[in-house]
């Protein structure tokens, strides 16, 4: 009886394991066909995926979020613990192999269990086909310095002129729900041109721990197990606008940060609403600007490094200058707190899912804004 009941087991937890790899590697199969899986995932089983589990997350104001990667981490902890100390009583030198390759089993087989999980709630958004064809847009591969620099002096002009018709008392009456209403209601609005940006049931929370941004180094972010977008309330007023809609992009499935931060350029270029477009203008000319000096940089000629840096500085309005520093001082007060493996690891992530670039995939947003700007020219 024991026998039958032993080798029904293992045949059942043979099964088991052929079912999860089986589906991890149909998975992995399926993702390398972009245009099959932003028709049949992301515009299909991601948008009932995404709208159930918002549905669910969004009966609380709670950031169930957060809370469930906090239990992660105890979890994790408590299994480590757990483990060391059954290592250290059943550590024997004669079955040391046999106690390592089983744990290097049930490790691999959580992991492809997590693969499997992330990849069905939002990973496979990484690779469906780009978004460009959607705008009817044609992107370059890179930018030239002259290309660069007419940028950044455009959002200069822009800058200077969006904030002097923006009195002072507008921002400081802003508040975070405020700004979370007014993004739900860009994103309705933009529907009117653009159709496909639709987003059933959205939902935008405030971080109860922001502080755990400091340590590993984020503003918001998008959580896949319940379809939140997270969002540090602490954080300047004047980046909330442009980060409330690049996270309700990545809720829609737009993945790649470059894309995302693109959403929320063409949504704040839409908009009448002078802090959302200043919102904008000011992330897109730290891009613009960080890039163009970053292409000097290579060629070492740093007396033209100065001269654009005093230049820009010399022809942005001084409230745009001040609005900018109160920001730059916020990240300089916090930048000891940042753990520098969090950078690391979240440029490795990002890699690994399509964007070869890493951290810096977020300044690819300029390819698709001077795409953006050919095409209304």
């Amino acid at each position: 009886m024991k026998k039958d009941l032993l080798k029904r087991s293992k045949t059942l937890q043979t099964i088991h394991t052929f079912l999860w790899v089986g589906l991890a590697l149909a998975i992995l199969v399926y993702s390398f066909f972009p245009e099959a899986v932003s028709k049949y995932f992301s515009f299909g089983l991601f948008q009932y995926i995404g709208e159930t589990l918002r549905t669910i997350s969004g009966a609380t104001h709670v950031p169930l979020g957060e809370h469930i990667y906090l239990i992660i981490v105890i979890i994790l902890i408590f299994k480590i613990v757990e483990s060391l100390f059954v290592l250290k009583n059943k550590f024997n030198l004669l079955s040391l192999w046999a106690d390592l390759l089983n744990f290097g089993k049930k490790l691999l087989m959580k992991l492809i269990q997590v693969y499997v999980v992330f990849m069905l709630l939002w990973g496979l958004n990484y690779r469906k086909s780009s978004p460009a064809q959607s705008f009817h847009l044609s992107i370059d591969t890179s930018y030239s310095e002259v290309q660069l620099d007419s940028l950044s002096l455009q959002l200069i002009d822009q800058l200077n002129a969006t904030r002097q018709n923006l009195p002072d008392s507008v921002i400081a009456s802003m508040n975070y729900e405020q700004v979370f209403d007014h993004t739900l209601q860009e994103f309705r609005a933009i529907q009117s041109s653009y159709p496909f940006l639709y987003l059933e049931k959205p939902v935008l929370k405030k971080a109860q721990f922001p502080s755990w941004g400091d340590y590993i180094g984020y503003l918001a972010f998008y959580q896949p197990i319940t379809g939140e977008a997270i969002i540090r309330a602490d954080v300047p007023l004047l980046t909330l606008p442009f980060t409330s809609c690049h996270e309700l992009a990545h809720q829609m499935g737009y993945a790649s940060e470059a894309e995302a931060n693109f959403i929320a350029f063409v949504v704040a270029s839409k908009t009448s609403d002078p802090v959302f477009k200043y919102s904008m203008l000011i992330q897109m000319f730290t891009y613009s600007q960080s890039e163009h000096l970053s292409l000097i940089a290579k060629t070492g000629n740093f007396e033209k490094w100065k001269t654009i840096v005093n230049r820009n500085k010399s022809l942005l309005d001084a409230k745009v200058i001040e609005d900018r520093k109160k920001i730059k001082d916020f990240f300089i007060q916090r930048q000891q707190l940042l753990i520098p493996a969090s950078t690391s690891l979240y440029d490795q992530f990002l890699q690994w899912n399509q964007q070869a670039k890493g951290i810096k995939s977020y300044d690819e947003v300029l390819l698709w804004v001077f795409a953006y700007n050919k095409q209304k020219q």
